[in-house]
């Protein structure tokens, strides 16, 4: 039987120039194989979706109240300038007083007491006073004539200018005995009308102590206690028009004359007078009014709170470009607010703004966003 021989196939090593060839066109395939858009999904911009408001100016008028009482501008507590008994009390609230009017006594039997001992105080010094003077003119006559030594004239002398001093001493307490007689009597100091007592008959009363206030009705304000954030959100120079509680048709118009730099330690409010210009009669000292905050309706715009942004003690908001539909960052101005309630933007912004109402800490300058075709309208206050 006959065998036919088969050809054997052996491989034959590649070459390293047929490898070097074949590297380039292998790196081709390689890239051909992976997705087309890989680089240019990692260069496209981040867009953002938001929530929008479009700004609708509305008229807004503060509607805050605050209620205070009619005081007068210029007030005085009088009172004794020494401690003593009060005898008596002429006076009482609502009394018209006129100046130099005695409004209340003192006790004065202690003061009479002290003034006769000066009294006579000064009467045994003037005579020591007359006794050392004659005592003098007698030894510088002696001296003159040589029958006496100088020592003893200088003595004299001496004792004459002691006396000297020792009586315009006693006059001064005399005068002063005499003052302290006169302090026993409380008398007004200007033209007014009392409304407040502070001590009765029989009451033992300290220097200084208030027994009689005197208020000059001439001139009255309205004071009121003003919290903090009103104060922040009042405007520059603001017209006040105070009405009479139960009657508001009784009404004046004044400005804030002063304001407490300091809050009270308790309420944490502040003390606000306002100036009125020619009151009514019926707005006497001690009534109970209405202080409103009078100013022309001005244009604001309401806003959630969650489209503020604040950076460096300032505010603002992103506003959109709704063609190139990016952002950009627009200052505004706002009222104090107080929690988390809706900020009333009183400039900065203007009819038609488009300003993205969330989502406004994750956006930047000019950063692309994506917005529902349908916006939202600014709610009025």
């Amino acid at each position: 039987m006959t065998r036919i021989a088969r050809p054997i196939m052996r491989r034959t090593p590649a070459s390293p120039l047929s490898i070097v060839l074949l590297a380039p066109a292998l790196a081709l395939a390689l890239a051909a194989c992976e997705p087309q858009g890989g680089h240019q999904a990692d260069a496209a911009p981040v867009i953002r979706p938001v929530r929008t408001i479009t700004v609708e100016p509305v008229t807004f008028r503060m509607a805050a109240s605050a209620t205070g009482t009619i005081e007068a501008r210029a007030d005085a507590d009088l009172g004794f300038r020494i401690a003593g008994k009060l005898i008596e009390r002429k006076v009482d609230v609502s009394d018209q007083v006129k100046a130099g009017d005695v409004l209340a006594r003192l006790d004065d039997q202690d003061q009479r007491n002290a003034l006769r001992t000066a009294e006579a105080n000064l009467a045994s010094a003037q005579a020591d006073q007359v006794q050392a003077r004659n005592e003098e003119a007698r030894k510088r006559e002696l001296l003159a004539n040589g029958n006496t030594p100088q020592a003893q004239y200088d003595a004299a002398l001496l004792a004459m200018r002691t006396a000297d001093a020792k009586v315009v001493a006693t006059q001064a307490a005399l005068q002063s005995a005499r003052d302290r007689v006169g302090y026993t009597e409380l008398t007004a100091d200007r033209d007014g009308v009392v409304t407040t007592v502070g001590a009765e008959p029989g009451q033992v009363v300290e220097a200084g102590q208030m027994v009689v206030r005197v208020a000059q009705p001439e001139e009255r304000e309205a004071v009121f206690n003003v919290p903090e954030t009103g104060i922040r959100a009042a405007p520059k120079d603001p017209v006040i028009e105070v009405s009479l509680a139960g009657a508001p048709d009784i009404t004046a118009v004044g400005r804030v004359r002063e304001v407490s730099p300091q809050a009270d330690p308790v309420t944490r409010t502040h003390t606000v007078r306002i100036a009125l210009d020619n009151p009514p009669d019926a707005l006497r000292l001690g009534a109970t009014v209405v202080g409103r905050l009078k100013q022309p309706p001005a244009p604001v715009v309401e806003l959630p709170g969650t489209a503020l942004l604040e950076d460096a003690g300032r505010s603002f908001v992103w506003v959109v470009d709704p063609k190139a539909q990016t952002v950009r960052r627009q200052p505004v101005v706002i009222r104090p607010r107080e929690g988390d309630g809706p900020i009333i933007v009183t400039e900065g912004l203007a009819r038609g703004d488009v300003v993205v109402s969330a989502g406004v800490n994750s956006l930047s300058e000019g950063q692309r966003i994506r917005f529902n075709q349908k916006i939202e309208t600014a709610a009025a206050p």
